[in-house]
């Protein structure tokens, strides 16, 4: 069968034929049966089908990301920029929350600016910190998808592809780079589509210190839910700011996620074999739509669902950890102020916990890339946890947990908070006091 079957549909053939030379400058007598000439008009159809417009293929992944994400959130109706009135009614709350928060947490408030965001200026301000965590898995599976692409095309089924090896390569690795960029872009642009503020998941995604609301997301729960306006916004900002406030703080979480991201990263291994079998339709006897969509959901299905490894799951487990302990506090924190000062709130609460329970974009998009993943149990176990430690040692000595990662709890502590307690306390770290034998060696030389 031709590889380019112009059949498909009910135009007569050569007038398609005639059409596609057209469009691609071509004479419309060249003689498709000549092997040289078919390379040519493949080579001029899929650079104008993926343009590369001088861009490596890390700007295309990227590029796509943003094209993608932004398109998704443009399609889902009007996406305005803060009014003056919102921006005053989100400033007046986010003071309020930083107020309130002061007698829950003995973790000091700092400046911090109430900004309000559309759902395509979180897209554009959260995207450098998805970068610094994705980037490192999409390289190394696009690394192991271009290795299986070479071995691929070093073995040709027959001499026309062999014709075809110094165009299809760099092709497909375009077309490899935006398939990812397009998985993540979409993923991107469902969460900003379900988050309510700029840390709403859990991550510390922006470099300075702000509490970003987005009303376009908000107006839309408060209208499904029937919640009360003015107490879902303050409810929100009691939530970002206690969260803004932990990880300015406690300054080692944000690189510990990081680290454990980029070593989870380290680990992926990709079946090079499935690859390559994949790679068996990348050059199918017919191009069409169909053909395309099948070899794309193969891929999707090999690249972006990886096998775990143990240490892989090790790695999934501390930060799963982590993720659930920052939530567990924040949701301590924040009923401790709201039990208090918003009549509604176990409304508001229980609304947003079901929210995030049916969409999980943050979930969707990266789990299977870099194991990004709390679970509604498990952040319900460390609430519990941090609400029992609170009783039993006060506000204080709960927040003094997040002191040193080392005396974090472990899983069985969240499921155990009294077999935690009961353990004795102040006693001495065996490494402290080598660290301190150390230093003083250190300053006796």
């Amino acid at each position: 069968m031709d590889a380019f079957d112009l059949s498909h549909g009910g135009e007569d053939p050569m007038e398609a034929l005639r059409r596609l030379l057209r469009d691609l400058g071509l004479p419309e007598d060249m003689d498709v049966n000549d092997a040289e000439t078919r390379a040519d008009l493949f080579r001029r159809l899929m650079q104008r089908l993926m343009p590369s417009d001088g861009m490596s293929d890390e700007t295309v992944v990227w590029e796509t990301v943003r094209q993608m994400a932004r398109q998704l959130v443009a399609s889902l109706g009007p996406d305005p920029s803060a009014s003056s009135r919102i921006s005053r009614q989100v400033s007046d709350a986010v003071h309020l929350a930083e107020l309130w928060l002061s007698e829950a947490t003995v973790l000091p408030p700092s400046p911090m600016t109430p900004v309000v965001w559309s759902r395509a200026e979180w897209i554009e301000a959260s995207l450098p910190a998805w970068k610094s965590m994705i980037e490192p898995v999409i390289g190394i599976l696009a690394t192991a998808t271009s290795e299986a692409l070479q071995h691929r095309m070093e073995e040709p089924a027959d001499q026309e592809i062999v014709g075809l090896q110094s165009i299809m390569h760099p092709i497909m690795s375009r077309a490899i780079s935006a398939m990812f960029g397009a998985h993540v872009g979409e993923g991107l642009g469902q969460a900003a589509t379900t988050t309510m503020t700029g840390t709403d998941l859990g991550l510390p995604l922006f470099p300075t210190a702000s509490v970003g609301i987005l009303p376009t997301n908000l107006a839309a729960i408060q209208q499904q839910a029937e919640l009360d306006e003015e107490e879902l916004l303050l409810y929100c900002s009691l939530r970002e700011v206690a969260r803004q406030r932990l990880f300015l703080e406690v300054g080692w979480i944000a690189p510990q996620i990081i680290a454990l991201v980029q070593h989870f990263a380290r680990e992926i291994r990709v079946d090079p074999e499935a690859i390559a079998s994949a790679m068996e339709d990348a050059v199918p006897d017919h191009v069409s739509a169909e053909t395309m969509a099948a070899l794309q959901t193969d891929f999707s299905t090999i690249l972006f669902m990886p096998d775990q490894s143990d240490e892989q799951r090790e790695i999934l487990q501390r930060l799963s950890t982590l993720l659930a302990l920052v939530e567990g506090w924040v949701d301590d924190v924040t009923a401790s102020v709201a039990s208090q000062r918003l009549p509604g709130w176990e409304a508001v609460s229980e609304s947003l916990r079901r929210h995030r329970a049916t969409s999980r974009p943050a979930q969707t998009m990266v789990t299977p890339l870099i194991g990004l993943s709390a679970t509604p149990r498990l952040i319900r176990e460390a609430s519990g946890f941090w609400a029992a430690v609170r009783e039993a040692r006060g506000i204080e000595g709960r927040d003094a947990l997040w002191k040193y990662p080392d005396s974090m709890p472990q899983p069985p502590d969240i499921a155990d908070p009294a077999a935690f307690l009961a353990r004795p306390t102040g006693q001495a770290d065996p490494w402290d006091d080598e660290l301190r034998r150390f230093l003083s060696d250190e300053g006796e030389t």
